[in-house]
């Protein structure tokens, strides 16, 4: 099969919607290259049908254009490339990265080839999904992850118990505060909304969580995530599903309604997207708990929005990262507002832990 692939540089600041774009209609890999004060994104469609997702692409990239002017015309420079040709050019962009205190993030193709030393292992292939690493939302919210699973002086080399753990919440399903919960407290379940390829739920669970919920409404995302967990010896202690917050709240998964609402959410989206979660992740994360969020602008007026609705919302900004032009921030959730009940008809079968 021979592959297009089309090439398309992009202010910093409307990278992140721009990519959206294109792996929305593209369907397929996207290489990410940060440049000087820009981005470089490179996106693949096979030749087959081509014209009509160009087409589609156009028309999804003056949306962006709405939101973010500095964007130039869809005039995305385009050549051919063998099968294999591809396979190799977007693999040559994605190198194993040290990340936090004590994660790696590593090419599933080179996993063989490199020694961790004393760190975790990420092993990734993100396929079709994003989440590599390699961008800095990504690396932001692995390292807030990390510090709020590893207490200060941890190795980070532990791993969770064998088979399902006892939920640790009883005083928060009751009602009553819950009042600074420690770190191992807050390995007792993860939400990760937004899994992508699947690699803050693999270094949750690589970092201690014995149990993980990944959401995406992409079904082809949560396929990856799931290889990927399966690459990491992960599987057991991750559940996947294709759900939107909201239909979580309504639906969660078979098994996992004791477990909602967790004790640590992780979104890396956009500020623009969270927004409109922030109802739905308050009601998914048990009073008292912590949300990391990540993929926001700094300096953007929607990251000023999703703050404002973070503060209307009451919950507390504990830390506030920044990194090549993007934010994440910790958040704590009110001690003091009895949790909703997540109860809703289970929808079908999860696959991982329950």
């Amino acid at each position: 099969m021979r592959w297009l692939e089309m090439v398309i540089d992009v202010p910093a600041q409307a990278a992140e919607a721009a990519a959206a774009a294109l792996v929305e209609i593209a369907g397929s890999g996207l290489i990410w290259e940060d440049r000087d004060g820009g981005v470089r994104l490179r996106a693949y469609l096979p030749e087959e049908g081509f014209e009509e997702r160009y087409r589609q692409l156009g028309e999804r990239w003056r949306r962006v254009r709405q939101v973010f002017p500095a964007v130039g015309p869809w005039a995305p420079a385009v050549r051919a490339r063998d099968e294999a040709e591809w396979a190799d050019a977007w693999k040559a962009y994605f190198k194993p990265l040290p990340v936090g205190r004590h994660l790696l993030v590593v090419p599933g193709w080179l996993r063989d080839q490199v020694d961790p030393g004393p760190r975790l292992p990420l092993v990734l292939d993100p396929g079709m999904a994003f989440g590599t690493g390699q961008h800095a939302s990504t690396r932001l919210a692995l390292e807030l992850l990390e510090e709020v699973l590893v207490p200060p002086g941890g190795d980070g080399s532990q791993e969770a118990p064998a088979g399902p753990a006892a939920p640790s919440h009883a005083a928060g399903a009751a009602g009553a505060p819950a009042a600074g919960p420690e770190p191992a407290s807050l390995r007792d379940s993860v939400l990760d909304v937004g899994t992508g390829s699947g690699i803050l739920a693999i270094a949750a669970a690589r970092l201690g969580a014995p149990r993980v919920l990944a959401i995406d409404i992409d079904p082809v995302a949560v396929r990856v995530a799931g290889e990927n967990a399966a690459a990491n010896g992960v599987a057991e202690r991750i559940g996947l599903a294709c759900a939107t917050p909201a239909g979580l709240r309504q639906a969660p998964p078979a098994g996992w309604a004791g477990h909602l609402p967790a004790a640590l959410t992780v979104a890396n989206i956009t500020a623009e997207v969270l927004a409109g979660m922030v109802d739905d992740l308050d009601a998914l994360t048990r009073p008292g708990g912590t949300i990391i969020l990540s993929g926001l602008l700094e300096g953007a007026a929607g990251t000023a929005a999703l703050e404002e609705r973070c503060h209307d919302r009451g919950w507390q900004l504990e830390e506030r990262r920044r990194a090549e032009g993007w934010e994440a921030w910790r958040l704590r959730r009110p001690g003091a507002t009895a949790p909703e009940k997540i109860d809703g008809t289970p929808a079908g079968s999860p696959s991982g832990a329950q």
